[in-house]
């Protein structure tokens, strides 16, 4: 093969490929924020606030937890970055959320990877969320928790 018809190949087809990516991150970023907008957003978390509160995280974690859910770590950090951007999330939020989507993300799309190569989806899945969801809750328990009172300990030492 020759150099010239080797680059040729590599961009165009990496030319096609961010065609691709273009064709649905850009609808979907559109979608976000046009129902982010309309308030639909909100409503959708509000459904997600009792279990949210049970792993010490705002309202606001709901959408980058959900889109990294379906869409996978990119573009749920993408949506984290935004709310960061808007401080709607604290730094606990986002340690928590790490935690959670480090074992759990984009669980439609691995799944169907791995039933595709012959596993079984609902082991691989069941697994994932049942770890993410276990040591997800610990942590926001215990290693929370412990911040928050060497932080109000140390705010106790510094008025005194």
């Amino acid at each position: 093969m020759e150099w010239s018809q080797f680059l040729s190949e590599t961009m165009w087809g990496s030319l096609e490929m961010l065609k691709k990516l273009a064709l649905i991150i850009f609808p979907l970023l559109i979608s976000i924020e046009v129902a982010d907008d309309s308030g639909i957003l909100d409503k959708f978390s509000q459904l997600f606030d009792p279990i949210l509160r049970k792993f010490k995280l705002s309202s606001e974690a709901s959408l980058p937890l959900i889109v990294a859910q379906i869409f996978g770590l990119t573009y749920g950090a993408g949506v984290m970055l935004r709310s960061v951007e808007d401080d709607k999330l604290s730094q606990s939020d986002l340690k928590i959320m790490a935690v959670f989507l480090v074992i759990c993300h984009a669980v439609i799309e691995d799944t169907l990877l791995f039933m595709a190569i012959g596993g079984n989806g609902l082991i691989m899945l069941g697994t994932r969320l049942v770890l993410a969801v276990v040591l997800t809750f610990v942590y926001s328990k215990v290693f929370i928790a412990e911040e928050e009172l060497d932080y109000d300990k140390l705010a106790e030492t510094d008025c005194c």
